[in-house]
């Protein structure tokens, strides 16, 4: 787990675009789905463990948090979301490389969250009720908490890249039409996520993106 980053690509595919292929399979007839993502994405990663020993117990915090515009076929969502993921493990070595302590999944839209037009600064902050929480190990005298506050802000500190990216995988029954386009920049962040310590910024990314995906799902015979 530890000094992973998560591609921006990734982190936009994983939020925006879902199963869409999973209802086609039943119909008897052309389909075509449809998803669009435009916004902004700003993401941070830290470890308090950047060089872990086998025995080591260790906390990675993951920060996403969105000004965006989804439209999912009819289904349209507009505004804040802030997302935090938390992972408490203890480093083993070998093939299974740690085993988990406790995690805990929060998000929410009562948020806020905004950034400079060339991505100079950005900000965000909620507090962010936790939806999911698993204590593996309940003798390690960890809770679960009912909220993580959030209150940071990120500094740009790389250029202004350009993201283009644009893939269609076709075959006979079906035709998936995939683009990112937008400007990414590395950035660092100050400010706090949750009441414990953060330890090293592994990676922190502001994006402004336009994300779409096209898929055709023809019947089968």
């Amino acid at each position: 787990m530890t000094g992973m980053r998560t591609p921006i690509a990734a982190v936009l595919a994983g939020v925006v675009l879902g199963a869409t292929g999973t209802a086609a399979a039943a119909e008897d007839r052309t389909l075509v789905f449809r998803t669009r993502f435009t916004g902004l994405v700003a993401t941070a990663t830290w470890t308090t463990c950047p060089a872990p020993t086998v025995g080591d117990v260790c906390t990675d915090t993951f920060l996403l948090a969105f000004d965006s515009r989804t439209v999912d076929g009819k289904l349209r969502d507009r505004g804040p979301v802030v997302r935090t993921l938390t992972f408490v493990y203890r480093v083993v070595g070998g093939e299974i490389g740690a085993e988990p302590i406790a995690e805990w999944f929060s998000r929410t839209e009562d948020a806020a969250v905004d950034a400079r037009p060339r991505l100079e600064t950005a900000t965000a902050t909620a507090d962010v009720p936790v939806l999911i929480c698993t204590v593996f190990q309940p003798e390690s005298g960890i809770t679960c908490p009912e909220t993580v506050p959030v209150d940071v802000t990120w500094t740009a500190t790389g250029d202004l890249v350009r993201v283009d990216d644009h893939v269609v995988h076709r075959d006979r029954l079906r035709l998936e039409n995939l683009w990112t386009r937008g400007w990414t920049r590395t950035a660092t962040i100050t400010g706090t996520v949750g009441a414990g310590p953060l330890g090293t910024l592994i990676g922190a990314d502001l994006t402004r993106a336009d994300q779409g995906e096209i898929v055709v799902q023809h019947p089968f015979e």
